[in-house]
């Protein structure tokens, strides 16, 4: 049985990885006309004796790894153009649609041929398996790395999930943001998961609630003390670093792989144009040393009385093909050891990111078998992170699942959650499609006690619950528990996205009150097409501003560490009064009226890029940038449509 599972895992294993980063040639080309209409099956019969010509050949040249439809003369002008999947009317991009399902069709045939009959080896499925990646246009090098890392998860996965998963179970999940759903099936069913208990307001803590939703702001004593001085707290929010050991300024920065800017296998020599900038590169390129070093270097200097600082995660790099758990500690060290040094005596709070783990995404249930839990991680951040958190104290949960929750000098609890479980990347969810709830319960009743003892509350997460790739399971029942203690959390801090924006939380059963907002702390890394930044919040009046440098200008001289400016002031680049949530929810609606309002969101929110300013933003574009402020659970569009409802009547009543 684990030979046959272990030959099982190899390829599917590459397709979960290559779906995830399929490249736009396997896209829909033009619209032009009434769009195709693609029989799944008919395609999947067609598909199935042509790729096995491929992967059962002595050798394969390289010009014959060309995309599916490449493969098939009569169906290449329907999958080139515009088309659509019978049975599939919501799938987004019919395209990785159907890469996933024909792809997990063609596994099937080819498992119940060669394993389940007995008459395959081990050598022969990993042969299929990497020539599988390549029909998906992915290079051999990664291709390899792919299957070494992540086939025993895999293979544990599916030695003990019960019932075995269909190729309608894999995409839904997997391609969750593309809505790869077929017709009467669909994971937003809350039938499917297990619940968290919510607790009932009470007495005078729903009379609190009532004013507080009244109000539209937070009450003063909602916010976190001054300090003893009188002088506002401030704290910075860093996040996404993700620094690169390897990273080779003047390298030929177009590798077309998933990550660029160092040696890689047949990489052609740099031009001119295609070489790695010094201090960072717009294309897919993490972070040099001295760019690390630089952006905490320049927070020292220039905020020399921080208060505390909120880390949401991510120091490891984009080479998922290419990570390990020894080289992975080596870096989080390093980039622990710098924030140690820098800013002694200053707390740090921070949470882990989708990539510190090994192999990246994969953050296992506890109750798995040992040698596939993430404890090695958790064991390592505890020894990290002494220096800054109660360790002994929040042992039990960083233990069990990476999150914990501690009170501050100043007077507010953090709650650092380790939500990476929800990223539909992570193959764990394969397993259970529920086996985080125990710590959104834990969320739940912590914030219970803290509604019990007047505290307010700072939570920080890495992935956005909001975010389409944060499984719905998850977001759900986040949503509840936040619109439930919506008068405790003073803030809520992510990461993951690498974009300055902003989330309004709507009342699940009445989309036009918001009731509580989160922010994004964007990104150091240039990854990708973005400028590095960083933020700086003030409570007591409430706002905060963001601090980046120009990466192109940044560039000209290598030789001088970048200038970097406030890019703007939150409040002041928007003329609000204060950031409570009723001032945000006007803010949303005036997105709503105005296009050029919400371009100048959308300019702040790619954080002035070059690259991205070229490319530029009208029409759909922008209104997806509206619907991803006021959108807190994947597929719920009610009120970013009544914003706009609400717009059109105005201008009709005003027309008239």
């Amino acid at each position: 049985m684990a030979l046959q599972a272990s030959n099982f895992v190899v390829w599917f294993a590459l397709v979960l990885y290559v779906l995830g980063n399929v490249d736009e040639a396997l896209a829909a080309g033009s619209s032009r006309g009434s769009p195709y209409r693609i029989d799944l099956a008919q395609y999947n019969q067609a598909l199935l004796p042509r790729v096995r010509t491929i992967l059962e050949a002595a050798e394969v040249a390289e010009d014959q790894y060309v995309p599916y439809f490449e493969l098939l003369p009569e169906y290449r002008e329907r999958l080139s153009g515009n088309f659509l999947i019978d049975g599939f009317a919501r799938a987004r991009d019919a395209a990785r649609c159907l890469t996933c399902m024909s792809s997990s069709y063609l596994f099937l045939s080819f498992y119940n041929e060669t394993i389940v009959s007995g008459q395959g080896n081990t050598e022969r499925v990993w042969t299929f398996a990497k020539r599988i990646c390549r029909l998906l246009g992915f290079k051999q090098y990664l291709c390899e790395g792919i299957v070494n890392l992540n086939g025993e998860v895999i293979e544990y996965v599916l030695r003990n999930r019960t019932p075995f998963p269909e190729p309608d179970d894999i995409c839904q999940v997997f391609l969750q943001e593309q809505d790869c759903v077929r017709d009467g099936r669909s994971i937003t069913e809350a039938a499917l998961y297990r619940s968290v208990d919510i607790s009932p307001r009470s007495g005078i803590r729903w009379e609190l609630f009532a004013s507080y939703e009244q109000s539209g702001s937070c009450a003063r004593d909602d916010l976190p003390p001054r300090r003893a001085s009188g002088t506002p707290l401030t704290i910075v929010h860093l996040t996404d670093i993700h620094y690169d050991p390897e990273y080779l300024v003047g390298v030929n920065a177009d590798c077309n792989a998933e990550a660029c800017c160092r040696t890689l296998p047949d990489l052609a020599p740099a031009t001119s144009a295609t070489a790695a900038g010094y201090w960072g590169d717009y294309r897919d390129c993490d972070t040099p040393w001295h760019a690390v070093v630089d952006v905490l270097e320049h927070i020292r200097q220039q905020h020399p009385k921080l208060d505390a600082i909120y880390f949401t995660g991510d120091i490891v790099h984009h080479f998922t093909w290419n990570t390990s758990i020894a080289t992975n500690e080596v870096a989080m060290r390093q980039v622990f050891d710098l924030m140690k040094r820098t800013f002694p005596g200053v707390p740090l709070y921070p949470v882990l990111g989708n990539h510190e783990s090994h192999p990246a995404n994969l953050y296992a249930p506890h109750n798995v078998d040992a040698a596939y839990r993430t404890s090695y991680l958790y064991d390592f951040v505890a020894e990290q992170w002494a220096d800054w958190l109660p360790i002994e104290d929040i042992r039990p949960t960083l233990a069990e699942g990476g999150y914990y929750t501690v009170r501050t000098p100043y007077g507010v609890r953090i709650i650092g959650l380790n939500n990476n479980p929800c990223f539909v990347h992570n193959f764990w969810l394969f397993y259970s499609l529920d086996y985080f709830m125990p710590q959104l319960q834990w969320l739940h009743d912590t914030l219970l006690e803290a509604e019990q003892a007047d505290e307010r509350v700072h939570i920080l997460a890495h992935v956005p619950s909001y975010d389409d790739s944060c499984f719905i399971g998850w977001t759900r029942e986040y949503r509840k528990i936040v619109e439930r203690f919506a008068h405790i959390i003073a803030g809520q801090f992510n990461g993951h996205s690498h974009v300055d924006e902003f989330n309004l939380y709507y009342r699940r059963d009445d989309p036009s009150q918001a009731v509580s907002v989160a922010w994004n702390g964007g990104s150091t890394t240039t990854y990708t097409k973005l400028n590095p930044n960083y933020k700086v919040f003030q409570f007591d009046p409430v706002t905060f501003e963001t601090w980046m440098y120009n990466l192109t200008e940044a560039n000209l001289t290598p030789d001088r560490p970048p200038s970097w400016y406030r890019s703007y002031s939150f409040r002041n680049h928007y003329q609000l009064q204060d950031l409570s949530v009723r001032s945000l929810q006007r803010l949303v609606q005036q997105f709503a009226f105005s296009e050029q309002e919400l371009r100048r969101y959308w300019q702040t929110k790619q954080k002035y890029a070059d690259p991205l300013l070229q490319e530029g933003c009208t029409g759909t574009c922008l209104r997806n940038a509206l619907c991803a402020i006021v959108r807190t659970e994947h597929d719920d569009e009610r009120a970013c449509q009544l914003l706009y409802d609400r717009a059109a009547n105005v201008t009709a009543t005003v027309s008239g």
